[in-house]
């Protein structure tokens, strides 16, 4: 448990090994106040500890780079990932939080749920009427593998609407929910909804983590085969995933508002 958060073991492997993720993208494109640079030291001299390695000096690649020898010693020695979870996560989060009092992040931006998405594992996911968000993300949903997926900053995966009906556009046999999202939404321009952003969808309230990697699974999407044209290297064109701050109901026509000063008594 972190912060009123349950993490398994492989919860915790594959949070290590997102570190470095993480922190790039929080940076990404972003104006970044002096203390984000004080914090990120501070996860540097974690990971450099946990690995004994001498401190290099604090980079985003010399986290990433650490990150993954903490990753390779935790899944060796299978121990060492509840030294780790939740002083890095409190780290993410104090950046997170340092970017959004900064002014660092998206001014406020409202759209609407498009489609509320679930399935029994695996992809696509069906629309239902309603749903319910709590901490573990949208009740009666759920994942086929976790290797990859379930983590609690995991818990909700959102996309654009409009996203979608590019790559539909383009002749690619995608619709609302193939590629896994739970929340659809449109009228929010996606290139704002970054790492750290908060949302408030229907009643909940959920702060934006890591993009979703593109998964081989969503092939069948995408014409030859080609998911990857989703990687957000490729631009403002991916999945994102959330964690849940406040549970809420949502529903089709519901508002969605990116919240750069959402008030929370759960957010960090």
């Amino acid at each position: 448990m972190v912060d009123g958060e349950q993490y398994g073991r492989q919860d915790g492997l594959g949070t290590v090994a997102a570190l470095g993720a993480w922190w790039e993208q929080l940076a990404r494109g972003r104006e970044l106040p002096p203390v984000f640079a004080e914090l990120l030291k501070a996860q540097v001299d974690l990971l450099a500890r946990f690995v004994d390695r001498p401190l290099p000096d604090a980079t985003l690649a010399s986290v990433q780079e650490l990150a993954t020898a903490a990753t390779a010693r935790v899944r060796a020695t299978r121990e060492g990932d509840d030294l780790l979870l939740p002083p890095s996560l409190r780290l993410l989060r104090s950046a997170t939080e340092a970017l959004r009092t900064s002014g660092a992040m998206p001014s406020r931006a409202t759209g609407e749920i498009v489609r509320v998405n679930v399935s029994n594992g695996g992809v696509p996911k069906r629309p239902v009427a309603e749903g319910r968000i709590d901490r573990g993300g949208l009740v009666g949903d759920r994942q086929l593998a976790r290797v990859h997926h379930g983590r609690p900053w995991q818990a909700l995966c959102l996309w654009s609407a409009e996203v979608v009906d590019a790559f539909a556009a383009d002749g690619h046999p995608l619709a609302y929910g193939s590629a896994g999202e739970n929340i659809t939404i449109r009228g929010i321009d996606w290139s704002r909804v970054q790492a750290g952003v908060q949302m408030r969808l229907g009643s909940a309230l959920v702060e934006c983590t890591l993009w979703s990697l593109p998964c081989k699974k969503n092939g069948q999407w995408f014409r030859d085969g080609k998911f990857d044209l989703m990687h957000h290297d490729r631009g403002p064109v991916s999945r994102i995933y959330a964690r849940v701050l406040e549970a809420g109901d949502v529903q089709p026509g519901a508002v969605a508002i990116l919240e750069p000063f959402a008030d929370s008594a759960l957010a960090a």
